[in-house]
């Protein structure tokens, strides 16, 4: 697992961050094979972990574009709800940034000085989230995924966009990990009612 906390860079070009990450996960992966030498592959998939208030929530690599390390210039836009703070020009393209608390109806006790914003995509749409920390990007192997559990959350906004839970053991305590669907959540009735043609 890649322990990474990447709070303090400013904008960090997703194939960048792969590449840095890329040679610790294959010495870790190499550290992980069976001893009969199989080429079966150790680890499954990679996801971007971070955090909404104490909630740590991930979503598969491929569904991130970049991460901003810093809130970046955002243009209000009139007769938009509360959680759509505006648009913001990110490498020359026009971005709706979500603040993703306020989506999910969450309270806002964090400090504003530590949002990081992530840009995520699926085939139809692009916006950037704000979230209070980023932690980095780790492997799930296939037992972690094959234990997977259902969602405690039950109630509420977030309910809806938590796949699975997964339980990663780290310094030997049990940690849920709540699989955020950035699909259904770009593909929601909420997000795609401010949707630009």
């Amino acid at each position: 697992m890649v322990k990474k906390d990447i709070q303090d860079r400013t904008a960090i070009p997703l194939e960048d961050l792969i590449a840095e990450i890329d040679m610790k996960t294959d010495q870790a992966a190499e550290k992980s094979e069976p001893a009969s030498g199989s080429s079966v592959p150790v680890y499954a998939k990679q996801y971007l972990r971070f955090f909404l208030n104490d909630i740590m929530l991930a979503f598969p690599l491929s569904g991130a574009l970049e991460i901003i390390g810093h809130q970046p210039d955002i243009s209000p836009l009139p007769n938009l709800p509360d959680w759509v703070l505006g648009v913001s020009n990110i490498r020359g393209e026009i971005i709706s940034v979500v603040d993703l608390k306020a989506f999910f109806r969450l309270s806002q006790h964090q400090s504003e000085t530590s949002k990081r914003v992530i840009i995520v995509h699926n085939q139809n749409m692009k916006a950037g989230i704000i979230v209070d920390r980023i932690m980095g990007i780790f492997s799930v192997n296939q037992k972690d995924m094959d234990n997977a559990r259902n969602s405690p959350y039950e109630k509420g906004e977030i309910s809806s966009y938590i796949s699975d839970v997964i339980v990663l053991t780290e310094k030997n305590e049990d940690i849920l990990l709540n699989i955020f669907d950035i699909d259904k959540f770009l593909s929601s009735d909420r997000m795609t009612a401010f949707r630009t043609e």
